[in-house]
């Protein structure tokens, strides 16, 4: 089999820009900033094409959610290099398309490194979750809390359990103080049985914060706690996990080059690293297996790309990992339906699974598809 084209579909979709607004929360001489992603607006979705001289198509959004889009330069190196292979032979592509990474992110080629893996479903007659190990029929999924103030948050979080969950994550960005006293008022109000987690992406902690934050979360038996730094902070990671016994989640903004957060993993500078399959399935495959070699877990973040179903396959192929993120966005299925993905990953009774077909699974009304598509690259 060899790969005789590659074509790209471009849409635009509602969600949230790549632009972010910042207040000034600290004083001089150490300036610190709360970020607030800005509301959305219509940006480009690509979705990538894969297609093989014996009929068999991959296709794959090129990106998840948030970060979408190729640029002609990419995709042009991309056709020189991969036309004509074996597109089975994902670790040989792998490696060539890793070779010309110089001038492009590490994991630029992720998009096209998962509709390979459609192709290899596809070809096995099994879905990819299968091919991946098939560690479980389905996965747990939490929910991200949202509101603007604790009670806020508590009620989405009792809708949320309402609805099937059993664990939540907050993003409290309320200050370090308040903080505090809201992750009390949390597990006060939920009880001891359901999993709380804290993503501190949203606010800006000092090192001596994030270390009583740490020991408090313990208290409370929170499940992990994620971003407590900015990911750059190696050396104040691992004296912080050295310190805690609460697994430390990390290294999401270097997800685009697996080997730094293999490094990040290896050098004790977190205990649960955080992935994303649109930098390539092989790529997070490869990083599962590093870390479970090491007792530890990979952990999926976000709806991850082809609107949640690529995520479906790897939280229950891979063994080591424990969850699948539920959100954002939150409207990920409605945004994938509007493009003609009749089936996209709607979390049920707090959990999820992959189509039980070849591939991804995916399911396209090609004529919604063609109609909603404002260009072909």
């Amino acid at each position: 089999m060899k790969i005789e084209s590659i074509e790209i579909s471009v849409f635009e979709l509602p969600m949230y820009p790549a632009t972010i607004q910042l207040t000034d929360i600290g004083t001089p001489p150490e300036t610190r900033w709360r970020r607030a992603l800005m509301g959305s607006s219509q940006v480009p979705v690509q979705v990538i094409r894969v297609i093989t001289d014996e009929g068999i198509e991959g296709v794959c959004t090129v990106g998840d959610w948030r970060y979408a889009e190729m640029s002609w330069q990419q995709l042009a190196q991309l056709r020189a290099l991969a036309i004509g292979e074996c597109p089975l032979d994902r670790d040989r592509l792998w490696s060539k398309l890793s070779a010309a990474a110089r001038f492009f992110e590490p994991a630029w080629f992720g998009g096209f490194d998962n509709a390979l893996w459609d192709i290899g479903g596809k070809a096995a007659g099994v879905p990819v979750a299968k091919l991946l190990g098939d560690a479980l029929p389905s996965a747990r999924a939490y929910y991200n809390t949202a509101g603007s103030t604790p009670e806020a948050l508590i009620e989405d979080g009792a809708a949320a359990l309402d609805a099937g969950f059993s664990v939540l994550k907050d993003h409290l960005a309320f200050g370090f103080e308040e903080n505090l006293r809201v992750f009390k008022q949390f597990r006060e109000t939920f009880g001891d049985d359901v999993g709380l987690m804290h993503d501190a992406a949203g606010i800006t902690y000092s090192y001596d914060e994030a270390l009583q934050i740490g020991r408090l979360l313990e208290e409370l038996n929170f499940i992990w706690l994620e971003e407590p730094l900015e990911d750059r902070q190696h050396a104040n990671y691992v004296k912080l996990c050295n310190m805690l016994d609460i697994p430390i989640a990390g290294a999401e903004t270097l997800m685009h080059d697996p080997d730094l957060g293999a490094l990040w993993l290896e050098t004790g500078a977190c205990d649960i690293l955080r992935v994303n399959a649109r930098h390539g399935t092989t790529a997070l495959l490869r990083l599962a297996k590093f870390a479970q070699a090491r007792g530890a877990n990979v952990e999926p973040n976000t709806y991850g790309p082809l609107f949640g179903l690529i995520h479906a396959h790897v939280a229950c192929g891979i063994e080591n990992i424990d969850f699948f993120e539920g959100k954002p966005p939150e409207s990920g299925a409605e945004m994938g339906e509007a493009i003609g993905l009749l089936n996209p990953v709607r979390p049920e009774n707090g959990h999820v699974t992959y189509p039980d077909t070849p591939g991804w699974g995916a399911e396209w009304d090609w004529k919604q598809f063609e109609k909603k598509r404002v260009a072909v690259l």
